[in-house]
């Protein structure tokens, strides 16, 4: 049990930040009038709230108009600066045809680094977030395990879909949860074990 699962067990909340490289900290963090920095780390974004969970199929996008989102230059810019802001290494990629504009870059955990790609959604629901390698699981003996917590697609589920609040999230915090599940992943890894902070019960 970690320090942070111990004290979500007595009724202590933790909070989490994210580096701008994708490291996860809970400690060493302090207020600024800018946002918050790490004492040795610099810059980090607090994570928001959410729920792992996974096993079932990405919801489809509820389009009720033929206009695209992404054509309104106001919309893309509030998730490109929180983007520029949080994730600075992360590059923007336009949306094209029926894909909205995504994310793609490099988190690193710590103990493992991912190419990641977030993509945003006609819908404008919950972004989509692709790892594109390394392939997630392990083997044990000559039985290959995947990684808990994807869609059936390969798909990361970073959260629940209710746990997106589009009026005041971006595609900043579901990097942030992205960043989330691969701390979690690693640890998986290491421990054969997925932390229960973080999910339901039943999935822990």
């Amino acid at each position: 049990m970690t320090i942070a699962e111990l004290l979500h067990h007595h009724g202590v909340h933790v909070p989490r930040y994210v580096t701008v490289g994708g490291r996860i900290v809970f400690s060493g963090v302090h207020a600024t009038s800018s946002g918050f920095e790490h004492q040795s780390l610099g810059r980090v974004t607090q994570i928001v709230d959410h729920t792992f969970h996974g096993g079932t199929a990405e919801s489809n996008d509820q389009v009720h108009s033929s206009r695209k989102w992404w054509d309104d230059e106001e919309s893309v810019a509030r998730h490109a600066l929180a983007m520029d802001q949080c994730f600075p290494r992360f590059s923007y990629l336009p949306g094209e045809g029926e894909m909205g504009p995504c994310w793609g870059g490099e988190i690193d955990t710590g103990r493992g680094t991912f190419n990641a790609l977030v993509m945003t959604r006609r819908d404008q629901g919950l972004p989509r977030v692709a790892v594109i390698g390394p392939k997630l699981g392990m083997h044990a003996g000559r039985r290959w395990v995947p990684s808990p917590h994807l869609y059936l697609n390969g798909n990361l589920c970073v959260a629940e879909e209710s746990d997106w609040n589009l009026e005041c999230h971006t595609v900043a915090v579901a990097t942030g949860w992205a960043a989330h599940w691969l701390a979690a992943y690693t640890e998986w890894r290491f421990t054969k074990r997925w932390p229960a902070d973080g999910v339901h019960a039943v999935a822990a």
